[in-house]
């Protein structure tokens, strides 16, 4: 006992010693001295007010919820209405459907062994045939714009109105050459589309294509949207088949369905900015590639067809040939860019300029006759009344003049 009670002193100076180290530690680098529960205490503190917090944000959230559900109720369409939702407003209600009865040659499969016999003569038979397409009021006076296509060998046309209205339609001129038909028909009341100029369309520039797929198989006369964005421009076609071609078309990747021909490609300012005419598919069905002429193709042939009654489809009056190896050694020359000048109708705008048959064609419009195709593109887009500046040569020597190019006879 009495041993033991020398070490307490001993035990007790140690445990001061260290009281007062820890102290002196916390002054010496700013840490303020707490119990070790007094961070618990803190600690519970703020996650009672975090929760307090947490609870008030739900009620918050919920307040501006009802405000908003409040403003929906009164205007259901807010925040929804884009560019696209109201170019399709504007245009929708002057795009219609065509329903187009033709009049289609057939042969009897159980007569053609005779007739190629000559036991009996040959004899034409014919069917009716219903087909479909689309088209776009243009015009008050019911001007309205579809595919040459969609009406070729009608009998019969029947213009259906987005309102549900029905109108038999005549065709005022039809232009092959650009797939394009300008019909008419007499109603009151009609809802117009503006167009505007394509010159100045970008790729990736966002189009809608609006027309009447299927038809009646949809049970209802109101037109479909699909939106895409403009994939090229000036795309040069040619359907080997038909000898079609098609230049300077719009490529879409918006989806055009059988039906949509001669529906109107819109910008989202909701004017025209072309014909919606074709599409590349192995199916039928669409792929996203699609093309549309362009509207400035479209207004040149409805205004010819205002002012004149029809389009007038210019001519220069010459024809040509490829600059081929027998031909320059023929005339002695070596310059192989232009165009042989194979003939040139007397009287023609091409005689009255003063070009003549054997004639060498080095420049056409300003531009270079490295190939033939510049030439077709060249014509393709020329009307009546267009100046063509030219340069030729005849027995190596050049001269110029200038074509006013006329109505095709």
């Amino acid at each position: 006992m009495g041993g033991g009670s020398r070490w307490w002193p001993v035990i007790a100076g140690l445990l001061l010693g260290v009281l007062i180290g820890a102290a002196l530690l916390g002054v010496r680098y700013g840490a303020p001295w707490q119990w070790p529960n007094a961070g618990t205490r803190h600690e519970v503190a703020s996650s009672a007010a975090d929760s307090a917090d947490g609870q008030a944000q739900p009620a918050k959230e919920a307040e501006r919820k009802g405000a908003d559900d409040a403003a929906d109720a009164e205007d259901p369409g807010i925040g929804r209405e884009n560019a696209i939702v109201r170019a399709t407003r504007k245009v929708a209600p002057a795009v219609v459907s065509i329903n187009v009865v033709q009049r289609q040659s057939v042969r009897d499969p159980s007569m053609e062994f005779w007739e190629r016999m000559g036991m009996i003569p040959h004899r034409e038979y014919y069917r009716n045939v219903q087909s479909l397409g689309s088209g776009v009021i243009v015009g008050k006076d019911g001007t309205i714009i579809t595919n040459y296509h969609v009406i070729d060998g009608a009998i019969q046309i029947i213009v259906n109105l987005s309102d549900g209205r029905q109108f038999p339609a005549s065709l005022l001129d039809a232009v092959p050459l650009y797939d394009l038909a300008v019909l008419r028909i007499e109603a009151p009341d009609l809802v117009t589309a503006s167009m505007a100029s394509s010159d100045d369309l970008q790729i990736g520039e966002w189009v809608i294509a609006i027309g009447s797929p299927f038809g009646y198989l949809l049970a209802d006369t109101q037109p479909t949207v699909t939106v895409g964005v403009v994939s090229a421009l000036n795309r040069d076609i040619k359907f080997s088949e038909s000898e079609r071609a098609y230049l300077g078309m719009i490529q879409t990747d918006a989806a055009i369905n059988p039906g949509n021909s001669g529906g109107p490609l819109v910008n989202t300012r909701g004017e025209v900015i072309g014909i919606n005419t074709f599409i590349f598919s192995g199916s039928g069905g669409s792929v996203g590639i699609g093309f549309a002429v362009p509207s400035s193709r479209v207004l040149t042939v409805v205004d010819e067809v205002r002012k004149f009654g029809h389009y007038r489809e210019s001519n220069a009056g010459f024809t040509l040939a490829r600059l081929s190896p027998s031909i320059m050694r023929s005339l002695g020359v070596t310059d192989a860019n232009g165009a042989f000048v194979y003939a040139v109708t007397p009287g023609s705008a091409a005689w009255k300029a003063g070009l003549r048959p054997n004639d060498i064609l080095r420049e056409l419009g300003g531009l270079r006759l490295d190939r033939l195709d510049t030439i077709y593109r060249l014509m393709y887009n020329s009307s009546v009344g267009d100046r063509l500046a030219f340069k030729a040569e005849r027995d190596h020597r050049i001269f110029s003049g200038e074509i006013v190019l006329e109505e095709t006879p």
